[in-house]
């Protein structure tokens, strides 16, 4: 295993990081974005440093890695942005976050289109997932039709099927992890 760190909300770390993986593992197939920064506020409260913060590690530095790494790969390379069940519907007091899983959203389907035959570009939008940072997750366990909130590994098997030859077929897609959420029709208890 090689470990190689950067701040990603610097625009010259994603060239480097790129290339010193190409240099330390002699090619690149595969990249996953998944760095990302979560900001609970009333938008009317939100700041341009808030907006610069989120947008320059949730999209602009997904583009960037995207960029240098399909240059890097050859054909069957693919990328997988996880973007976020909020690159679909918004949610109260996750104006910046929900537009930039948005904006990743739609970098995915665009790249897909002109990376296309040799790289396939997909996403995975993960809904509400316990980890380390959201142990909340539990607490939408109610809203969510499979009745409670997913894991880890259940969003990592879906990147690895993503990057896999046996999804070769498959790009510009946004796969939903989310349990039926999404899904979910508010009804007169609700």
């Amino acid at each position: 295993m090689h470990w190689i760190d950067g701040d990603l909300s610097d625009p010259e770390v994603p060239a480097r990081l790129v290339s010193e993986t190409v240099d330390a593992l002699g090619g690149l197939d595969a990249l996953v974005n998944n760095a990302g920064i979560t900001l609970a506020k009333p938008a009317l409260e939100l700041t341009a440093s808030d907006f610069d913060r989120i947008f320059s590690v949730d999209v602009r530095a997904a583009f960037l890695l995207s960029q240098h790494a399909a240059r890097a790969m050859g054909e069957g390379g693919s990328i997988v942005n996880v973007t976020s069940v909020h690159e679909h519907v918004p949610r109260v007091g996750f104006a910046l976050y929900a537009a930039a899983k948005a904006a990743l959203g739609m970098l995915t389907r665009n790249l897909a289109l002109e990376l296309a035959p040799d790289i396939r570009v997909n996403a995975v939008a993960p809904g509400a997932i316990v980890t380390e940072r959201n142990q909340e997750a539990w607490e939408l366990a109610p809203q969510i039709p499979l009745g409670r909130p997913g894991e880890s590994a259940e969003v990592a098997s879906v990147v690895s099927f993503l990057l896999s030859s046996e999804a070769s077929y498959i790009t510009g897609a946004s796969l939903i992890v989310d349990g039926g959420a999404v899904q979910r029709v508010l009804g007169p208890a609700d």
